[in-house]
């Protein structure tokens, strides 16, 4: 019976390490929580084993084994590999087998479990990111055709179809990243032309501006390739024995193979080209120069989402409500009661009922006091003394 795909990459990972070494916690997550208990079962079952010393005495250095071969009155003159072949072939395994590492070695059966499954080993290895499923099913439909395949073949077809998968979601920021994996999967196959031809449409989808959901980035944010990647790309054109003149030609031709429809770019796969050659001249890239060639986002269009307000914003798509505009009304007008004035008080002879009280008297009117006017002046005063 075979092995699940956990039990596969547990196996793999072990290979060649010390026996007393422990996964650590986190590398968990990947090959699972009782990794380090589930080598032990897998040893118990056959699927690897513990080295014996004539296959790990290679290991030690070549003072240690000129100095162990003297104690035994041999030689200890000569490269490594004879060195080695002397210990082994002229001491017996017992008086060395204390002083070598002892480390996990596939069985004759982990090695064809994991020859089987090797897809799913070379995704975990180099860290390509793709799940059991998608390497499963690019597997199950690569037999179908009846024609021998590698492990690279499941792979290739994997990123292939995860590729048309981001296209047709709208997810432009994935499907760069994806681009710049599948650069590195080309790389570590030691396929240079394919994986220049990736890393134009990393260059491609960077200055287009488009990112996950159809949102476009605005103009002044737009983010560059990475200087990193260019001088990746520099090398990778230096090894192919490319102009300048042939890159721009290769840039031109791998857009128009591989790159897909975007709804928007702000600007042309000839004026990315242009770009593209100052990038690998050395010069770093200038928005400033070229907000005149660049196209101009539409606000309002359906194909995608534009803000014109920071990357962080352009996110989400933000829907506006219509403006409505305000009826204009006229300032309330204060309505006041007519005020009539009520008749003079009057009091009745029924207001004092005892008959002994005379009746008050209206009151004098009070006259003012003359005011004596007070003499100013020295000829005033004179004057009333004669």
């Amino acid at each position: 019976m075979g092995l699940s795909v956990r039990d596969i990459l547990i196996l793999d990972y072990f290979d060649g390490k010390p026996v007393h070494h422990r996964m650590p916690p986190y590398k968990l997550n990947i090959y699972g929580s009782d990794a380090n208990d589930r080598i032990d079962e897998l040893m118990a079952d056959g699927w690897i084993r513990a080295s014996r010393p004539q296959e790990t005495v290679n290991m030690l250095p070549d003072k240690m084994l000129s100095d162990f071969l003297k104690r035994y009155g041999l030689s200890g003159e000569g490269t490594h590999a004879e060195l080695t072949g002397r210990v082994i072939s002229k001491i017996p395994e017992k008086d060395y087998a204390h002083g070598v590492p002892k480390i996990y070695v596939l069985t004759k059966e982990g090695k064809a479990e994991i020859g089987h499954h090797m897809a799913y080993v070379l995704n975990v290895r180099e860290s390509y990111g793709l799940t059991e499923g998608e390497i499963g099913e690019s597997q199950n439909a690569l037999s179908q055709r009846g024609e021998p395949f590698t492990a690279r073949d499941i792979l290739s077809r994997a990123f292939q179809q995860k590729i048309n998968l981001y296209t047709m979601a709208g997810e432009w920021s994935k499907l760069r990243n994806t681009y710049y994996t599948v650069a590195n999967f080309y790389l570590r196959a030691h396929d240079n032309s394919s994986a220049l031809s990736y890393l134009y449409l990393v260059f491609f989808m960077d200055m287009s501006g488009m990112g996950n959901k159809n949102n476009l980035v605005p103009y002044e944010n737009l983010f560059p390739t990475q200087k990193g990647m260019i001088l990746l790309m520099d090398e990778i054109r230096k090894e192919l024995r490319m102009t300048m003149d042939d890159v721009k030609t290769s840039f031109l031709s791998s857009i128009a193979r591989l790159a897909p429809r975007l709804p928007f770019s702000y600007f042309s796969p000839q004026m990315m080209g242009s770009m593209l050659l100052e990038r690998l001249r050395g010069q770093d890239f200038n928005g400033t120069r070229y907000i005149a060639d660049r196209n101009v986002p539409d606000p309002s269009s359906k194909a995608y989402h534009y803000v014109p307000y920071g990357r962080s914003e352009a996110h989400t798509p933000v829907h506006h409500a219509p403006v409505v505009k305000p009826k204009i009304m006229a300032p309330p007008v204060l309505r006041m009661p007519t005020f009539t004035a009520p008749p003079p008080f009057r009091p009745s002879e029924g207001a004092f009922p005892h008959p002994t009280v005379p009746k008050p008297e209206p009151e004098a009117p009070v006259q003012p006091k003359p005011v004596k006017e007070e003499k100013k002046g020295l000829f005033s005063k004179l004057k009333h003394l004669f």
